[in-house]
């Protein structure tokens, strides 16, 4: 496919505006659509404040909430705040005034465009002429703006109520909610008086709801103020995406939205290559889509045939971040080109916890869990003393933090890419620190209860099984749970045949740290696992005595809750998200387990689960997977739902053609000839097209002839859809034929 005939889809410059590229923030949709839904039937809205770090993906979700609030028939009103809007109350409430205004009159209100009052209100704002009739004119606020400015009052007084009486006016003429999007709220961080007005004025005006983006300081500013704005805000917190999944739908929706079929181009059987470019890019929607223009643009430039992450993509990565920004007056950066393998891991590991830790208990951490390799104190204090002397960390309050911004963290993960160094700059609090350490170091034979364990130190998940053990019809205990609880009835399923499930504590205590950690045998049936770890943290605990500390480990076993019984509290829990998640976790480890074994005892039990929770999955690809499951444990009504359910989902043309193809299957073994055939034409048509890669599949049922009679075989070596169809069609033809 020629590449140059069509615009690089990945648009790193620019927040997602189209609804169809937008990846992932479900539970922020979740409470967004939420609180919108309330603010149209509340007589006051609770207003929604979008935070996160810079190119998080805020501008992007405000884009979604300006979408979401009109499909509720909204009248939204986008205000782009900048630092001039900040010189002075009259000219912040006429950038807000006037978007309202001109907002209001595309729907028709006072007039319209074409009315008399749109012609007064230029007049005002434009001439700062007040016209001697008024009559067109049933605002008092753009009378105030007007008069200010014409005797050069820029600094005049805002008038709170005669601002709330345009607002009541507009909401009346409109009748219809408002919401009012301000993005980069930040640039209101420096200014007491705006934020002061900002409260008094739609504190109490019923009809509104203020939607703003900041980052996360923007809301110890607002509480400096005094005032209970902060307790009427919905904070939504955007970070970035946990999942390599989300970077997987980055990747491809581009490429769907612009008609190239994600295959050709990208490798999305690789997943440790996926795995690859969201650490890389460290969950950051925008890192990821620079990644992607720069891997798109070699295939452009005839450089690469697929999008790969290689050394040629890392350099022009770093290269296109210094056309963004003048990096020779960056100091941080200047030293950065110069540090060498060692020195950036071990930059990487004194700025694991950012500004949030000495040196001293960075170093405590490291030797309780490594001993003195690869490190010893005093070799990583020298690599610590020469990385100050070079300006690239800062001791503050005796907490290292690394000295750049946050341009300078994504230029230095590049650079220290091309030499084969990682370095993430994570941010980590201690007690995560410690927690990803440790499990570095246990992760052979221990699997983490849940993802880096438990910040609260009193949680304990012996407790929480229990409730799962009760029989009570009127608890719901999955709803509102910690997500604790669904660890753990994962952990039972997985131990379904055994009376108990044995859980490892680890709590450390340090001076100025306590931790607990909660793990699970990796291997049930291997007695040593439990031993080589309890060995490892003897070890530990010694080191840990030097430095005041005490480390222990003990085992506590829980009864195992019947599968049945677990699965009735999943179908019976308001927790529609948590049967989704559960439905998508089951469904992919049924497909693994058929891929790996075939039709085993798991295969069918996490399929069986995966269905009852969510019969009509959203992702077409685990549509498919589990159908076929279904159609290889004979159960063809389950199967048929599920391909067509995929053909209605699928977005992309080989997904469609796999399960057109399957749904012939299930035909032909229904004796349904000539419908198979016509689906398997189907299936033909759509990968006329198709590269080889988009065609290997990792099993596939195939018909046979025999005397007339049809049977099926598994082919399981990467057959090719394409060709396995052609052979299909060819048997169906000669079987119709010789009826």
């Amino acid at each position: 496919m020629e590449m140059n005939g069509f615009p690089n889809p990945y648009d790193f410059a620019n927040p997602v505006a189209d609804e169809i590229l937008f990846v992932g923030r479900e539970q922020e949709l979740k409470d967004i659509r939420y609180y919108l839904d309330h603010a149209r039937a509340a007589p006051r809205p609770i207003n929604l404040a979008i935070l996160g770090p810079r190119a998080s993906g805020k501008t992007s979700l405000l884009n979604m909430t300006e979408l979401e609030a009109r499909r509720r028939n909204f009248c939204t009103v986008r205000i782009d705040l900048d630092e001039g809007d900040a010189r002075s109350p009259l000219a912040f409430f006429y950038k807000l005034f006037d978007g309202l205004m001109t907002v209001v009159l595309e729907f028709g209100a006072f007039g319209g465009r074409q009315g008399k009052t749109y012609d007064t209100y230029l007049e005002l704002t434009n001439s700062y002429s007040v016209p001697v009739d008024k009559t067109f004119c049933p605002f008092l606020f753009p009378l105030q703006y007007a008069t200010a400015m014409a005797g050069g009052n820029s600094n005049a007084q805002l008038s709170d109520n005669s601002f709330k009486s345009d607002l009541a006016v507009i909401r009346l003429e409109v009748n219809r909610p408002i919401a009012i999007l301000f993005d980069e709220g930040n640039a209101l961080a420096g200014s007491r008086v705006h934020l002061e007005k900002l409260r008094n004025i739609f504190m109490n005006t019923p009809g509104y709801m203020l939607i703003l983006t900041g980052t996360p300081d923007l809301f110890p500013v607002m509480d400096d103020i005094f005032s209970p704005i902060v307790r009427q805000f919905k904070k939504i917190g955007v970070g970035k995406f946990d999942r390599a999944s989300e970077t997987e739908e980055c990747i491809r929706r581009p490429l769907e939205k612009l008609g190239i079929q994600p295959e050709t181009v990208f490798d999305f059987n690789d997943t440790d290559h996926i795995t690859e470019i969201h650490e890389l890019a460290g969950g950051r929607p925008y890192e990821i889509q620079l990644i992607c223009h720069v891997m798109y643009r070699r295939i452009q430039s005839r450089q690469a045939k697929q999008m790969r992450l290689d050394l040629g993509v890392l350099e022009d990565v770093r290269k296109e971040l210094e056309t963004a920004r003048d990096i020779t007056v960056r100091p941080v950066l200047t030293a950065i080109r110069g540090l060498g393998k060692e020195r950036f891991r071990a930059l990487n590991l004194l700025c694991s916890c950012d500004g949030r830790a000495s040196f001293e208990q960075i170093w405590s951490v490291e030797c309780i869990v490594n001993g003195d390799k690869p490190w010893t104190k005093q070799s990583l204090r020298n690599e610590l003393d020469e990385l100050i002397g070079r300006g690239i960390i800062l001791v503050e309050n005796e907490r290292l933090k690394f000295a750049g911004d946050e341009f300078d963290r994504i230029y230095t993960k590049y650079v220290a890419r091309e030499v084969d160094a990682v370095i993430s700059f994570p941010d980590l609090p201690l007690e995560i620190f410690w927690q990803a350490k440790l499990l570095t170091k246990l992760s052979k034979d221990l699997t983490p209860l849940i993802a880096y364990m438990s910040l609260e130190p009193d949680l304990d998940p012996v407790n929480l099984a229990s409730r799962l053990a009760v029989e009570d019809p009127h608890d719901d205990v999955f709803a509102g749970s910690p997500l604790v609880l669904a660890d753990v009835y994962n952990l039972m399923l997985e131990h379904r045949n055994l009376e108990f499930a044995t859980l490892i504590r680890i709590e450390l205590t340090l001076p100025w740290l306590r931790a607990q950690s909660w793990f699970y045998q990796r291997e049930p049936n291997d007695p040593g696992g439990l031993e080589r770890c309890a060995q490892r943290i003897e070890a530990m605990a010694l080191r840990t005595q030097e430095f005041g500390g005490n480390l222990t480990m003990e085992r506590k076993a829980i009864p195992v809750v019947p599968a049945e019984a677990l699965a009735r509290k999943v179908e019976s829990s308001a927790n529609e998200m948590l049967r989704r998640v559960l439905a998508a976790r089951h469904g992919s480890k049924s497909a693994s387990e058929y891929i790996g074994g075939g039709l085993t005892e798991d295969a069918r039990f996490y399929a069986t689960l995966s269905y009852r929770y969510s019969s009509m999955p959203e992702n077409a690809t685990s549509s498919n997977n589990l159908g076929y499951v279904f159609l290889a444990a004979g159960d063809l009504e389950k199967a048929w739902q599920l391909f067509t359910n995929a053909v209605n989902r699928s977005a992309d043309l080989s997904t469609r053609a796999l399960a057109n193809y399957n749904r012939a299957i299930v035909d032909c073994k229904h004796g349904r000839l000539v419908d198979a055939l016509d689906k398997i034409e189907a299936c033909v048509k759509l990968l006329e097209n198709s590269s080889d890669a988009t065609r290997k599949m990792a099993r596939l049922f195939v018909p046979r002839s025999s005397a007339g009679e049809v049977s099926f075989e598994e082919l399981r070596d990467s057959p090719d859809l394409l060709q396995v169809a052609l052979d299909a069609r060819e048997i169906l033809r000669l079987l119709l034929e010789g009826r």
